[in-house]
């Protein structure tokens, strides 16, 4: 497996159009990744759009995570184990 230096000099290799297009895949992989997490949790898709910038992932992830759930109100029966 390569190292993580010598995967950044092949980017340095690249020309600059290349790895800008790596970079934004990964980018738009990320968001859409995340849009479907939110949207399966009842909260808008968009909210996967926050994740492309730095730092705000980690802050939303707990505040989503401990913050009270959409989905969370209903069955008392499941809750209860009956």
């Amino acid at each position: 497996m390569p190292r993580i230096p010598d995967m950044a000099a092949l980017l340095g290799l690249m020309p600059g159009w290349a790895s800008l297009l790596i970079v934004c895949i990964v980018i738009a992989y990320c968001a859409c990744v995340f849009g479907v997490a939110f949207g399966k949790m009842g909260r808008s898709p968009y909210w996967g759009l926050a994740f492309t910038l730095p730092f705000v992932g980690t802050v939303l992830l707990w505040a989503f995570g401990l913050g009270r759930w959409p989905q969370q109100g209903g069955n008392i029966d499941m809750e209860s184990g009956l």
